[in-house]
């Protein structure tokens, strides 16, 4: 019900402030399915297969709609919404439209050498994001210092926990920080990760990690796990290592061969950056527009 009212209520306002089109993410059916009915020109934007009864409403409203265009965070999740759509006449294709990054704030900067390599961790905590994979391999190898940052503090305790019981004393929880002093934090380590599970479904098919691409721009090497999700932007040996998902020697391997293989930090470090800049948030927002334009021939 409340979800109905404001689908209502949403679309009043929209009308009041007459904007040019409407963008909807995919936990608001309502409000799509009234836009439509009033033949407004719609975005929608999925991060994951919405719930039954919400993806009814999702086909009800495309049903009607000639001026909607769809996009979905990652190719797998295009796939997979085409399939629970089914054909419709209104959706000929979901577009994929990874997440993005702003290019100015997360660029490199020169910072001290750090005497021991620091891998850096920066994101959620939960349990789908490989935290405790980090921590089983720290307590393997004892060259590198290990740096979490993010959490809320029930999971920072409960990671915490883990770490003093297998004894590791090189990694360090920092927990929640600016937003604005995330960029300072990423330069100052010597590797990145991103170790996802695979046993978890949207992580490894569709989620398009913010932080991937933070990662990419400030132009440090990336340790990530071998996952759709992931390798729809990464390239093993080109702008990432890829390491068996879940698998803390594959995740120790890889960063024990980046250790003082400058030739390959470099190699790394420069096609990541350059990559980048094809997912800054100007280009991302450049591709909604284009789709959008072109509703107007039709």
């Amino acid at each position: 019900m409340v979800n109905l009212l404001w689908g209502f209520k949403s679309v009043r306002l929209g009308n009041k402030l007459k904007g040019d089109f409407y963008i909807f993410r995919d936990n608001t059916p309502f409000s799509f399915l009234f836009s439509a009915l009033y033949s407004k020109k719609c975005v929608v934007e999925f991060h994951d297969i919405p719930p039954l009864a919400s993806r009814f409403i999702f086909k009800i409203g495309l049903m009607f709609s000639k001026k909607t265009v769809c996009f979905a965070v990652t190719n797998k999740l295009s796939e997979d919404l085409s399939k629970k759509f089914g054909k419709l006449k209104n959706l000929n294709q979901i577009y994929t439209l990874h997440d993005g990054v702003d290019i100015k704030k997360f660029t490199s900067m020169k910072v001290s050498e750090n005497n021991v390599p620091v891998a850096t961790y920066c994101g959620s905590l939960s349990k789908s994001k490989g935290i405790d994979l980090i921590i089983h391999a720290a307590k393997l190898i004892k060259n590198v210092n290990f740096v979490i940052i993010g959490g809320l503090k029930k999971e920072l305790d409960y990671y915490k926990k883990i770490s003093m019981k297998l004894g590791t004393n090189n990694i360090q929880f920092i927990g929640q920080i600016n937003y604005s002093d995330v960029p300072k934090l990423l330069n100052n380590s010597d590797f990145l990760l991103l170790p996802t599970t695979a046993n978890d479904t949207k992580s490894r098919k569709y989620t398009s990690a913010m932080k991937l691409f933070e990662y990419l721009s400030v132009g440090k090497p990336i340790i990530a796990s071998n996952i759709p999700s992931n390798t729809e932007i990464l390239k093993d040996k080109e702008n990432c290592l890829l390491f068996e998902p879940d698998n803390p020697k594959s995740l120790i391997d890889k960063i024990e061969s980046l250790v003082g293989n400058n030739k390959l930090i470099e190699k790394l470090s420069n096609n990541s950056s350059s990559l980048a800049l094809n997912y800054s948030w100007e280009e991302r927002s450049k591709k909604v527009i284009n789709k959008v334009m072109d509703l107007n021939e039709k």
